[in-house]
């Protein structure tokens, strides 16, 4: 017995003083059961005080039935014996602090009774004591019942006080139990095994790894661990045989060795090689694609400056000639050339999309196409077409690169629809597969399906310059934005009945939102 003593006293020692997993159980056994009894008490000594409470109140309750019809009789008939009597039964139910009888008529000679000194009080009833005259009821004074909750809190406190101290013994013996016992079957055998694995040399022979504890009947995951270590050291042993032969082989054939290093250096000078004219290739295409941009965005914001330069001037030289809606126009030249110049811009961001980082965040797409589609009915205000736009569909993405999608794809929708008296033009997704898709339709000219794998690729036009605007750029702006999304792009038309084009954005970890 006293041996078993030792050794849990010293098991336990070992646990408290260092830092190992039985320590953590401990203190999460002892953090629990104490939350847990923490709030059972609380709810308990809740329900106890309710309870105190509600008998406080029904022994009140029980003092007007009781005492009184009889404390207004002895009022009346100024039995002060008799009320004295009724006020020491009243003061001895439990709780009851004080009792004062008093009867109306002042200081003239009226009588006032009282039992007890009040401490602290905490409710006071009154009943007030008549006599029934006829069908007159008179007033001829007062009882007071003062009660006091000192002596529930007091008992609260000592039950309290009880529970903790009695699950706080039980926690502790129960913790130390469990710690005692999760030692015996699990952290002895691991400390075992750490020792074992720290004395285990590759230059001498493998032992298998046991246990010293009893055979248990069925395996448990000690066992397991035990198992699966003795089959990776058998394996390891043999590779490390196998490394040995092989070793010694190689020793004897160093000829064929120098050659197959000699062949692995020339391969890998080829593959650098490689490398490097690939890099350079990439460099030079990018450098290429560079200077076409900005010479291109060069071309194009030179007649912008002029423009602008011409609507200053005229501002500046007729403005005060000019009524407010001529005003308004040239206000809105002037945003149209920043416009332009916000889309060269966004024009040489995009070649360099590539490289660049996605600044991911939630973007309403409902709200983009209904602010592009009000900037092409200020641009074209004499058109009618009906706009449906379907609402709140939210989605992470580059805010700036799905606003230029979507500024090409509906631009083209209007353009092409131009000629219909009735456009329509419509913006909604709709789920397929577990995938949402996006759709921007139309029923203006459309296209001919079997000119449909050139659609986007740069500067490809599928109308004559006659019938409708454009330089072929904005379909191929659309692709590279969507590829940069990790999304799919297509179209589906057919000559006169209109266009629907899809596509799909789904970087990786992207949330859909909104509605469906």
């Amino acid at each position: 017995m006293a041996d078993i003593k030792n050794k849990i006293t010293f098991t336990l020692a070992r646990v408290v003083n260092s830092k190992s997993i039985a320590k953590t159980l401990l203190l999460w056994i002892v953090f629990f059961s104490s939350l847990i009894t923490i709030t059972l008490s609380a709810v308990q000594l809740f329900i106890d005080y309710q309870l105190e409470v509600d008998a406080i109140n029904k022994r009140l309750d029980e003092i007007e039935s009781s005492y009184k019809g009889i404390v207004e009789a002895s009022l009346w008939n100024v039995d002060v014996e008799q009320l004295e009597i009724q006020m020491d039964a009243i003061k001895r139910l439990p709780d009851i602090e004080s009792v004062i009888v008093q009867e109306l008529g002042g200081s003239n000679g009226a009588i006032t009774l009282k039992k007890g000194v009040l401490k602290s009080v905490e409710q006071q009833r009154k009943y007030m004591l008549a006599r029934v005259d006829g069908d007159e009821e008179i007033h001829i004074g007062d009882l007071y019942v003062e009660v006091s909750i000192n002596a529930i809190y007091q008992r609260l406190f000592n039950k309290a006080l009880t529970i903790m101290l009695v699950q706080g013994i039980k926690t502790f013996f129960v913790s130390f139990f469990i710690l005692y016992v999760f030692y015996r079957l699990v952290t002895r055998h691991i400390i075992h095994i750490e020792r074992f694995l720290r004395n285990i040399s590759m230059h001498e022979s493998f032992s298998s790894l046991e246990l010293s504890r009893k055979p248990n009947i069925k395996s448990d995951e000690l066992d397991h661990l035990v198992t699966a270590y003795n089959s990776m050291i058998m394996d390891l042993r043999r590779s490390y045989d196998d490394i040995r032969t092989v070793n010694k082989q190689l020793k004897k054939d160093i000829v064929a060795r120098k050659q197959a290093q000699a062949e692995v250096k020339l391969l890998n000078d080829e593959l650098e090689n490689r490398v490097l004219l690939r890099t350079a290739e990439l460099e030079a295409a990018n450098k290429e694609l560079n200077s076409f941009c900005y010479s291109v965005s060069h071309d194009l914001r030179a007649p912008l400056r002029r423009v602008e330069g011409f609507r200053r001037t005229f501002s500046e030289e007729f403005s005060s000639r000019l009524d407010p809606q001529s005003m308004h126009y040239l206000s809105r030249m002037e945003a149209c050339t920043s416009e332009m110049n916000a889309m060269i811009d966004s024009f040489l961001v995009l070649s360099k999309s590539t490289s660049a980082e996605l600044n991911i965040e939630d973007v309403n797409l409902s709200e983009v196409a209904n602010r592009v589609i009000h900037q092409l009915v200020e641009s074209d205000g004499s058109r009618n077409v009906a706009v449906t736009i379907q609402k709140n569909i939210v989605i992470p993405c580059d805010a700036r690169l799905v606003e230029l999608l979507l500024t090409n794809l509906l631009d083209n929708a209007w353009k092409y629809s131009s000629k219909n008296s009735e456009a329509a033009i419509s913006f909604y997704r709709r789920k397929k597969k577990g995938e949402y898709i996006y759709i921007v339709e139309d029923n203006g000219a459309g296209f001919n399906m079997e000119f449909a794998d050139n659609l986007f690729s740069p500067f490809t036009r599928l109308h004559k310059l006659s019938d409708f605007q454009g330089v072929g750029i904005g379909l191929a702006t659309v692709k590279r934005v969507v590829a940069r999304h990790g999304g799919r792009v297509w179209a589906e038309s057919a000559v006169g009945e209109g266009a629907k084009f899809h596509f799909t954005l789904s970087p990786p970890k992207f949330t859909l939102q909104g509605e469906t």
